[in-house]
């Protein structure tokens, strides 16, 4: 295969995971729809600093390592479940309380670094990253691939991954389509919390029992 060919698969492969529902975008949604814009976009710069992570490490051969280390993937599994357990509950709870504004402090400085960490630990702390990318690189990685193509390859992958949720936030946040999100903000935050929570504890029972 050569190599535009591989990295278009590639880039097609990693659309599709983008955007299917898991805790990387499921907590970019809630940041965005409860805290906005800015808010969200900062969330998904948080996960794309995660993959550089992921990335980093895979291209540099320690998810083998890691692979062989069952009681560190263990533990990070487990951590990271709790992480989007407590991430459910914040949700939850916060959706119940009388006093919660539909947007909390958009655009400040708190705002975004909240997101910007809760995007980025989020995303750090899924041992099953390590695995995707390791096969989806192997796709495309080869002993002669020069620095320049591995280099095209990380850019095209993290602008993949922010294109989508770019088009996703600014998509929520039109005015029409937000007035209706707004209208049930409560019962949005409930679904998405019960989501993080039930991915958090599917973690933990995963890297727990296996």
């Amino acid at each position: 295969m050569d190599f535009t060919t591989a990295l278009f698969s590639i880039l097609t492969i990693h659309l599709m995971a983008s955007i299917s529902p898991g805790p990387d975008f499921v907590v970019v949604s809630q940041k965005t729809l409860h805290q906005g814009r800015k808010a969200g976009i900062f969330c998904g710069i948080g996960v794309c600093v995660g993959l550089l992570v992921h990335i980093g490490y895979s291209v540099a051969g320690l998810t083998t390592a890691l692979g062989h280390s069952e009681h560190i993937a263990q533990g990070i599994g487990i951590f990271g479940g709790s992480y989007l357990v407590f991430l459910g509950y914040q949700s939850i709870k916060s959706s119940f309380s009388e006093q919660a504004e539909v947007v909390v402090n958009e655009g400040s400085k708190t705002a975004t670094q909240s997101a910007f960490w809760s995007g980025l630990i989020v995303n750090i702390l899924n041992p099953k990253a390590a695995i995707y990318f390791i096969s989806l690189f192997s796709i495309i990685i080869s002993p002669t691939m020069g620095a320049e193509k591995l280099l095209l390859v990380i850019v095209s992958i993290i602008a993949v991954q922010m294109a989508w949720y770019l088009t996703f936030i600014y998509f929520v946040t039109i005015p029409s389509v937000r007035a209706k999100f707004n209208s049930n903000i409560y019962l949005i935050d409930r679904t998405l919390g019960a989501l993080m929570a039930f991915m958090g504890l599917y973690m933990i029972a995963t890297y727990t029992f296996r």
